[in-house]
């Protein structure tokens, strides 16, 4: 396998990962569950339905890290990789101001709690974007180590 196809596949990992949220979600959330489950269930139901939110600038960032990716060094992949959860957290950042800029600016809008909302974004972003790449450079690192990587030289 070519460390581009790799990339490529990686860039899907987002949207497995729903999936496998989304059924735990439903497979659990109907059902009492004992306490200790708590801690898969309520992450796995934040990301189930924060899809509402990463979906589309997720979307717009994969399609252009992937045109971006072609032709690139495994060091440049993995610096774009690094940088993903950033960028895809100024692409939400910029969705939400797009949605609630009309109702901050409406004379009897009341803005509470928004503040602590984007804060929730910006942090939760972060914490799944990173955990995503966590688990992609592993899986690298492991088929590496396996020789199941081609090392090709390309431009960086």
């Amino acid at each position: 396998m070519k460390h581009r196809r790799l990339f490529g596949i990686a860039l899907l990992f987002p949207y497995l990962l729903w999936g496998v949220c989304l059924l735990i979600a439903n497979l659990f959330s109907p059902r009492a569950v004992p306490d200790i489950w708590n801690f898969l269930l309520v992450p796995a139901m934040y990301y189930a339905i924060g899809i509402i939110f990463w979906f589309i600038p997720y979307t717009l960032l994969a399609i252009g890290m992937w045109i971006l990716s072609k032709n690139r060094s495994v060091v440049f992949l993995r610096k774009l990789g690094l940088l993903a959860p950033v960028l895809l957290t100024g692409l939400i950042l910029i969705e939400y101001l797009i949605i609630y800029i009309p109702i901050l600016i409406s004379p009897n809008s009341e803005s509470t709690g928004m503040t602590g909302f984007l804060l929730l974004l910006v942090v939760s972003s972060l914490f799944f974007g990173y955990l995503l790449v966590g688990i992609a450079l592993a899986i690298f690192k492991f088929l590496e180590s396996k020789n199941l990587i081609e090392e090709v030289q390309l431009s960086t």
